[in-house]
């Protein structure tokens, strides 16, 4: 609207402005002469210009009508290219690896430099299970840092399908080297190096995670533990005070961690240090009563009578009065000192209801050897099977 009234306004001024011109021009020649006004030389002049301005766009016209063909051309291809691709990873996402591959065709024959072609190609190929076409696109776009990660993970996955490990962890190691960021990448490494027991190499991978947010604080904390603790397992034998150093920041790490308190109080007990390995198991007894701490603290000093182990076990059960490993503790050590009274006072308040198979063990041995009662063993022991008859009610139950 605003042009019209603009054109409108030009030709009203133009015009306006030839009426304000008078006169006559007169142009001589050797043959005569003409006087035409100077209003009518203005508007031949103007003329003969617009038709100049037409006479020139329509040469340009022709001059690059081919150009402009084929410019025609290259965008229709390219919108039919990008039509295959939409309609292929439609067809990726609902699972039809027919019609996924068609459209890889189409779009490998409309657009067969675009990365998006080569993508759909690669998964349309592993939807209908050909490993090695698949393989053979995914190891294509290694060289080409647009589609390098893409390619990565795409082999990342076939070779965890494959149960490729140590192929999938190089995968892994090469994307989580080009870009940290990539969750996928720093968690698989992270997950494949544990199930390999690359402890000291998972807490590289574990610092990776946390630092890039894909793990939070508190998890990483206690994953860092468990590593630590799981290699100074692997070096108690061979290098207890590394063993021990890492055991120690593990328990600093997660206080409650079982293994990380277990192995820090057996290698300070085999160097001769009661006083700390006590101190650390006590700690963790307090915040999580086991069995395995249990043991450690009585053989924390070879050489000990079987009293003198009862004697540490009550001393740590009484760090979590009525709890039921602290009486399984006591009861345990009492039966190896052969202390019957003691063993019975600890597991008596066990027995009533439904007692574990563990405190049925256990008063078993008892009534055993403090009396020889026949029918009271074979009374624990089928109390033991009604027990382990009640779990397999249950989890045939649960299934």
């Amino acid at each position: 609207m605003f042009r019209i009234f603009f054109y409108i306004l030009v030709v009203a001024g133009i015009s306006y402005g030839l009426s304000l011109i008078e006169g006559d021009l007169t142009i001589q020649w050797a043959g005569g002469q003409i006087e035409p006004s100077l209003r009518s030389v203005i508007l031949a002049l103007f003329a003969a210009f617009l038709l100049l301005m037409v006479i020139w766009s329509v040469f340009r016209m022709i001059m690059s009508s081919p150009e402009a063909f084929s410019r025609y051309l290259s965008v229709k291809k390219k919108k039919k290219g990008i039509d295959a691709l939409s309609s292929g990873l439609i067809a990726l996402g609902s699972g039809d690896d027919i019609m996924a591959q068609r459209y890889a065709m189409q779009a490998k024959k409309t657009l067969p430099n675009d990365p998006m072609t080569l993508m759909l190609r690669a998964q349309a190929a592993e939807l209908k299970g050909d490993i090695q076409q698949a393989t053979k696109l995914y190891e294509s776009m290694l060289a080409a840092s647009d589609t390098e990660i893409f390619g990565l993970r795409g082999l990342y996955m076939l070779a965890l399908q494959q149960n490729e490990i140590e192929a999938a962890a190089q995968y892994a190691a090469r994307a989580v080297q080009r870009r940290p960021d990539l969750s996928w990448a720093v968690l698989g490494l992270f997950d494949l190096q544990c199930k390999k027991q690359l402890w000291r190499a998972a807490l590289d991978t574990l610092k990776i995670a946390t630092s890039n947010g894909h793990v939070q604080a508190k998890i990483a904390k206690r994953q860092r533990a468990v590593l630590l603790t799981a290699l100074a397992i692997d070096l108690e034998d061979s290098d207890m005070d590394e063993a021990l150093k890492l055991a120690t920041e593990a328990v600093r790490l997660a206080p409650a961690l079982i293994p990380a308190s277990v192995v820090a109080g057996r290698v300070y007990a085999s160097k001769g240090q009661m006083s700390p390995a006590l101190k650390v198991l006590r700690k963790c007894w307090k915040l999580a009563p086991h069995p395995d701490l249990a043991v450690v603290s009585a053989f924390a000093r070879p050489g000990d009578s079987v009293r003198d182990r009862l004697d540490r076990i009550k001393s740590l059960a009484r760090l979590t009065p009525g709890h039921k490993e602290a009486a399984l503790a006591v009861g345990t050590a009492a039966i190896e000192a052969q202390d019957w009274a003691s063993a019975r006072e600890a597991l008596g308040p066990l027995t009533r209801g439904r007692p574990t198979q563990r405190v049925c063990t256990l008063m078993a041995r008892v009534e055993a050897a403090d009396g020889g009662d026949i029918g009271s063993v074979q009374e624990w022991f089928i109390d033991i099977m009604g027990s382990n008859n009640q779990k397999m009610t249950l989890t045939m139950t649960i299934r």
